[in-house]
């Protein structure tokens, strides 16, 4: 097996100031930072990207390497240049991480919480809200006010529903007739219509999806997408995905109550 080599340079930049290399390799690993703040690096002009100390860039060879200092201490990087790949599934992220150049702004949505499927029903009654309202229990009921919901499993309130504005933490209201039903506890469900989602948008292509949940993975995909019968494309717990934004996209948990912290944000990298 031929050694790999590889060749290796220390650059220091004060605090906010950028500073450019030519890159003489196809791949660039930061081997070490002084700093807890991670560089931001652009390529031959492109957006600057976070880029955590162990991973590893693809880029051409020759390409001019533009580094940026975001913290307000003096900034000193160890650089390995080189033609083999070196692959880093270490990487946790615990905060948000810039994708875009800090003169660009961030497009909502900002975040989302993605939900499974469904949900069972607490075995308890059915509440006669009045008004043509009924209250379905669900301890720390996830839904938001707007949002269509079906139920299946129960005798009189199978099917879509939106949630009222009166629902409570613990209790998701419907506009529906009121009949006397206990729910059983077991078959009796209730949950989104269709996954939470995020529409096209209409100048970038890409997406940043952040996990930043520490125990659930996020699956995206179309309305059918399905995390227990494995339909749909994982995003692994703590884990930073970047997809194509040509249409319309949409996510669901895992399983529990829900993935908080599943940041969303667009990539200025194709304009369409």
């Amino acid at each position: 097996m031929a050694k790999q080599n590889y060749a290796s340079m220390r650059i220091t930049m004060a605090a906010g100031r950028q500073q450019m290399i030519a890159m003489f390799g196809k791949f660039l690993t930061i081997l070490a930072n002084n700093l807890s703040t991670n560089p931001e690096i652009s390529i031959d002009g492109d957006p600057f990207y976070e880029i955590p100390q162990g991973v590893s860039i693809e880029v051409q060879q020759y390409s001019k390497i533009e580094f940026k200092n975001p913290s307000a201490s003096s900034m000193t990087l160890w650089l390995a240049m080189s033609a083999g790949k070196i692959w880093d599934n270490r990487a946790v992220f615990t905060g948000t991480i810039p994708i875009e150049d800090i003169t660009d702004a961030i497009e909502t949505p900002a975040a989302i919480i993605a939900l499974p499927i469904s949900f069972l029903i607490n075995n308890a009654a059915a509440v006669n809200k009045g008004g043509g309202k009924v209250g379905i229990p669900l301890t720390a009921q996830p839904f938001a006010t707007g949002e269509s919901v079906t139920i299946t499993g129960t005798v009189n309130y199978n099917g879509a529903n939106t949630v009222d504005a009166t629902s409570t933490a613990n209790e998701v209201v419907i506009t529906a007739a009121y009949v006397a039903e206990t729910f059983d506890g077991v078959n009796d469900r209730i949950g989104l219509t269709a996954p939470r989602s995020v529409a096209a948008d209409s100048t970038r292509k890409e997406i940043v999806i952040h996990n930043h949940n520490g125990t659930y993975n996020v699956y995206w995909g179309d309305t059918n997408i399905d995390p227990p019968n494995n339909r749909g494309i994982p995003i692994p717990t703590e884990t930073a995905y970047i997809i194509p934004n040509t249409g319309q996209i949409f996510f669901a948990a895992e399983a529990g109550a829900g993935v908080t912290g599943c940041v969303i944000s667009y990539a200025n990298m194709t304009a369409t």
